[in-house]
């Protein structure tokens, strides 16, 4: 009952975003995501409701009464959420619950500070946060070793196992601030540079690898990188270029420290939560899922 709850709040909180923004272009402009992501959620809500909540014509949606219902429960809980945090009992000096977070190391760690923020807030919460690559998180988390794994890419594929979309972020290409490149000619003209890559094969790496090999670009790979701090650092530094998350460099793109040479628009990365079905910190899970899905709908 809880993991249909969170999956639940996850549809509603798509809802909300398309109810307060009037369509879902401009829903999906702020959060990052495809419009068909957005609508198959929405459709998905109204399965499991059992009715719909939108009058659609052609590209407009309009609110139907039973929508107006659900927005005005949406805002409701939602507000609730914040009251509910603020009148929880001070546990003093109680035993802190353990929580252990796996996290992939093509992840930027501000996604990842974000994502816990709140429970590094939380005096009755002890959170440890492990890097690595999908395969050694899975490992330990089979072993009971690691409660939830941020991953970029749905990798449960087991009923043991829940996996919820956090969001969506684009794939781009860059390099140092002094490297003459000509973004007309992108993305053909990345084969006459040097590339690093990941040495772990997450799924993006492999989205990468096959975006290469369909444009038949065959880029001089110089070395691979497991840390994603790192891998900014090198490509800062060399005449190379690295291919990551957008909002793994964005802050480094604002200040100048790297050149954005062009997305790869045909490419998106999946920002996914995966847990088990069954937790002994199945609230504590489910109490930073539904917190971070409250801050995202406050944007």
């Amino acid at each position: 009952a809880i993991e249909k709850s969170i999956l639940i709040m996850n549809k509603l909180y798509y809802f909300y975003i398309v109810a307060k923004e009037g369509s879902v272009k401009s829903a999906s402009e702020k959060l990052h995501l495809t419009q068909p992501t957005i609508s198959s959620q929405i459709k998905e809500l109204e399965e499991d409701l059992g009715f719909d909540v939108f009058i659609r014509k052609h590209r407009k949606l309009d609110l139907n009464r039973n929508g107006r219902f659900v927005l005005k429960k949406a805002e409701k809980l939602f507000a609730i959420a914040d009251e509910l945090e603020n009148a929880l009992p001070i546990r003093g000096k109680a035993e802190r619950v353990k929580i252990n977070i796996g996290a992939i190391q093509s992840l930027s760690n501000s996604f990842i500070y974000n994502f816990s923020m709140k429970l590094w807030q939380d005096d009755s919460v002890y959170i440890r946060i492990t890097q690595g690559s999908q395969e050694e998180l899975m490992k330990k988390m089979d072993r009971g070793e690691i409660d939830l794994i941020l991953s970029d890419g749905n990798y449960g594929k087991s009923k043991k196992l829940k996996s919820i979309l956090l969001g969506q972020d684009k794939i781009v290409a860059v390099g140092p601030k002094d490297l003459e490149f000509n973004r007309r000619k992108f993305p053909k003209n990345l084969e006459d540079y040097h590339y690093i890559s990941f040495s772990n094969q997450g799924r993006l790496q492999e989205d990468v690898e096959y975006f290469f090999d369909r444009e038949n670009i065959h880029p001089e790979k110089i070395g691979e990188v497991d840390d994603i701090t790192l891998m900014k650092v090198i490509t800062k530094h060399t005449q190379s270029f690295s291919i990551l998350p957008h909002r793994a460099v964005k802050n480094q793109l604002q200040r100048g420290d790297l050149k954005l040479l062009g997305e790869l628009k045909e490419l998106k990365t999946g920002l996914w939560a995966i847990f088990p079905s069954l937790s002994a910190n199945k609230l504590v899970i489910r109490k930073v899922l539904n917190d971070y899905f409250h801050r995202k709908s406050k944007k």
